[in-house]
This record gives C-alpha cells, structure tokens and sequence, in this order.
C-alpha cells in the first residue's frame, strides 16, 4: 500500500516499476465504475480475479502480471479483503494506493490487516532526486563524493546554491519537474503549481462528511504566513473556535498538505518520549507549492543569494525541514522535532533537533550570520550537555570548535556549517567527521 498525497506520483510509479520489472499491469481505478466492486466486501480474492478476468478478457497470470488498484479510498473494503490475498494468494503481486487513505484508515470501523500489507509513505521529490530527475549528473556526483576535508570551488558552490534556488521555485511536484524539464520555462511551472493546488481545494469537500471546507481553505492558505512559528490558533484564524481550526489543521495533515512539528523536551532519546503534541509548528507538503502559494517569483530568489534571508528565513527552514523529512525510511512515517524553552524574558527555540548516527541529541539550525547571533543554539547546548550541532545556511562548509560551559562543568562544542545542498548528505558527512575526530 502505497500511502501519499494527491499528484506526488503513486500511480506513474506503478506503471514505471511494471514496464521495469516486464510485469502485465492490471490497472483498476476504483473511482470508476466496475462490475466486480460488489465482490470487494466478501473477503474473497478468486471471486474478485475471476470477476476482472470476465470484465476484462484477460486471464490473470500471477507469474507476469501485476493487480494494481488505484484510488483505494473509493472501495476501502478492498483494504480488509488484502489479508486473503495474502493469506489464500500469496502468489499474486498486489499494489493499492489512494489519496486519502488516512482518513479512512482512521475511521473506528475499519480494521488495517496488520502484518498482511507493506505501507510505504511516498514523497514529493527531495533535492537530489530533483538534480537526478533534470539530469545533473556532475552536480549529483559533487555533492554524493564530497569530503569535508575538500575544497569546495567557488564557481560549483555558486552553481549548487542556485540549483537550491531552483528546487525551490519549481519543487518535487512530478508534473512541475516534468513541465520544466520539457519547457525550461517557470511561468509553466508556475501555471502547473497553480493547478494543483486548485486540486487540493477542491479536494477538501472529500474529507469528511462534516468538513468545514470554507475554515480548511483559509487555514491552508494562512499556512505561509505561519512557517517558522509556533501555532497560535487565533494567530491562525481570528474570531474562531480554537477545536475547529485543531480538527481543520488535523484532516490537513490527514490528506499529506502539511506536516506537524512537534516541540520536544531532547534530553534524550527517542525524542518522540518528550513531544509536546499541544506546541508544533509546521511545514508544507512540497517548497514549489509553499512559493506558489507566497506569490514569490523568481527574481525574488535571484535578488537575495542566501536562501536563509528569504522571506524571514522561512523559505530555507521549509526546504531544510522537507529534506530532513524526506531522511525516513519509505516504511516508516517521517517525525519532526524542534525545541523552545519558553520563560519569561529567556525564550529560546532551536529550528529542528535529530538523532545522529550515534544516538546523541542532534540541534538543527536554519541560520545565517556568526555564531555569535544563535543564541537559541548556545543556550540548548548548555543547558542539555550537547558536544555538537548542525548549522545550514548558503556559505562554504566549515567547524567551528570552542568551550561551553555545560550543568557538568566546561566541554567542549562543535558547531558543523553546511550549505544547504548538503542537508541529504548530513548523516555521512557526520559520520565522517566522527571518525576523523576519533
């Protein structure tokens, strides 16, 4: 089961992986209408085969074909009956994907056969898979070999800060990267983003029987305008009742339009022991809508070359925080962290915190300027005994190393500077860096 939102890809993919794999793909998309969907609550795979064998004309061959039903949520009884598939057809190879899945997943009298069926979350395109998708290979290459010991030529940083800035503008929307691939033209990328988000909207009246549509649509669109900040609800949407904009921002969450990011105490791990689930910020599905949506055009970009001074620094937390994101396994649904101390006159909020490759607490910070200027940072570093964090920002790569003084005493903290083209690199380059340090 592949899980994800609308227009990401679920259903090409399908299509591609059968062409790959040289399997007949039977397509049935479960919003049209079949003569075999009665047969979907009987629990009952043969009937089922048989029934789009006759429809069809086709005979089934579980050695070269390949069941396929799109846009499950139409039928979600099907979900139930894929136990027998596996239980009395373990032969047949079955993809199901839907738009709208967690929504009904959800409700209390569906039942996921647990064990029966793969989950697998599906993504916009992350950064790299953009560069692959539009060919760069040189770039790729640059950033999957790069060292920290390495210089870094200023013409190829150059170069791989402004594919940052183009990511953002055209995002991992399969149908924009297509679009700019063919047209090189971003105002047909712009008209393409335009469109699915006109899709999302109409998509709200699906969400739920009793779906405040009209509070859904200014929720959404009031989202830019809240990145980076922690979701105050009358903030979001004066003159309203704080439950409603709650459940509004839950089915958005639901349909994959926006993620939560959750506040977390980070003493230690797993972080998700410590989130706070009443104080998150969040994040949009996809940077190239996020821009559509802000009416940022490409000058706006070219003008400013730090992406982390763009619109408040919210443009780069946006892409940091989709990429880290993008970090999870396939089968595992991705969770976001930041950290806040809120007291009086000492507030402080570190953009992002993770896990590192050695189980330690890991600060994230979307910053620009000397590190005298995060404070947040310093702060958590000392109050939580942390020996090294992560800065983004569109400068070269660099360490810093200096003395904090730390609840056990003085020790010494590490600061790694990355640009932001090497946020899907970040776990190698740590590890490395270990090593050296070793």
């Amino acid at each position: 089961m592949i899980r994800g939102a609308r227009q990401i890809g679920k259903t090409t993919s399908v299509r591609l992986f059968a062409e790959k794999e040289g399997l007949t793909l039977i397509e049935c998309n479960l919003e049209k209408k079949w003569d075999f969907t009665g047969l979907l609550s009987l629990n009952d795979p043969k009937k089922i085969i048989e029934a789009i064998e006759f429809q069809l004309n086709i005979d089934i061959d579980p050695k070269t074909s390949l069941l396929f039903f799109d846009e499950v949520q139409a039928h979600p009884s099907l979900i139930a009956t894929l136990r027998y598939f596996y239980e009395e057809l373990p032969n047949y190879a079955v993809i199901v994907t839907g738009s709208l899945l967690e929504f009904t997943l959800l409700e209390p009298n569906f039942s996921l056969p647990v064990g029966r069926i793969e989950l697998y979350h599906m993504n916009p395109f992350s950064f790299e898979e953009f560069l692959a998708a539009l060919e760069k290979r040189k770039a790729l290459d640059f950033i999957w070999k790069y060292q920290l010991t390495d210089e870094i030529p200023f013409i190829i940083h150059e170069n791989l800060n402004q594919l940052v800035r183009l990511y953002c503008l055209v995002g991992g929307m399969p149908e924009a990267i297509t679009t700019y691939k063919i047209e090189a033209n971003l105002r047909d990328v712009e008209r393409v983003k335009s469109g699915i988000m006109d899709t999302f909207i109409l998509d709200f009246n699906k969400y739920a029987p009793r779906a405040n549509t009209q509070l859904l649509r200014t929720v959404f669109e009031s989202i830019p305008n809240a990145l980076g900040k922690k979701i105050i609800y009358s903030n979001l949407v004066p003159n309203c009742k704080s439950n409603d904009i709650s459940i509004a921002i839950q089915q958005l969450q639901l349909a994959k339009l926006l993620k939560k990011v959750y506040n977390t105490s980070a003493n230690g791990i797993p972080l998700a022991a410590e989130k706070n689930e009443r104080y998150f910020k969040v994040i949009h599905l996809d940077i190239g809508l996020l821009v559509t949506q802000l009416s940022l055009k490409p000058n706006d970009l070219e003008k400013v070359l730090d992406l982390n001074l763009i619109n408040r620094g919210d443009l780069a937390e946006q892409f940091i925080g989709q990429q880290l994101s993008f970090a999870s396994p396939s089968y595992q649904e991705p969770d976001l962290f930041y950290w806040a101390r809120d007291r009086k006159g000492a507030t402080a909020e570190v953009d992002y915190v993770t896990t590192s490759q050695n189980h330690q607490v890991l600060p994230i910070e979307v910053k620009s300027g000397k590190t005298g200027s995060m404070r947040s940072l310093q702060t958590m570093v000392q109050e939580k005994d942390i020996a090294f964090a992560i800065r983004f920002n569109s400068d070269q790569p660099s360490l810093l190393s200096e003395k904090r003084q730390t609840p056990k005493g003085e020790a010494e903290y590490q600061l790694l500077s990355l640009p932001h083209y090497l946020v899907q690199q970040k776990d190698r380059l740590c590890a490395s860096l270990a090593k050296v340090i070793q």
